[in-house]
């Protein structure tokens, strides 16, 4: 699955560069993607906030009724970039592990309720 995005900058000119480099950012995102419905927006802004941080990466990544959302700032462009897609990694990793608990649970439910049918015939 592709992962569609737009790339959006705020006080920062998008360069071929800053593109390829957001690109590879989201490959590690998009093995969490098992759906053609998923949209990406990067939002990259050059302002200053009170740490002293100049830039501003938002990534904002629409699962189907899911959204998953990571900010970062940092003293680079290229580090704002590397910590909100590690931080939005993190989170899909985190949302996909308590799924599939869920659902093993659930399974296991099921196979319990199987086992105490066929003692109880």
């Amino acid at each position: 699955m592709a992962l569609n995005y737009n790339i959006k900058g705020t006080g920062v000119d998008i360069s071929d560069e800053l593109r390829t480099y957001v690109e590879k950012k989201l490959s590690a995102s998009d093995k969490f993607v098992h759906t053609d419905a998923a949209h990406a927006d990067v939002e990259l802004e050059h302002a200053a906030n009170k740490e002293g941080k100049k830039y501003r990466a938002e990534f904002t990544l629409a699962l189907g009724s899911d959204v998953h959302r990571a900010e970062a700032h940092g003293d680079a462009l290229h580090e704002a970039i590397d910590i909100a897609a590690g931080e939005l990694a993190r989170d899909l990793s985190q949302t996909k592990k308590k799924r599939q608990h869920v659902f093993r649970r659930s399974a296991m439910r099921v196979k319990e309720y199987i086992r105490g049918f066929r003692r109880s015939v």
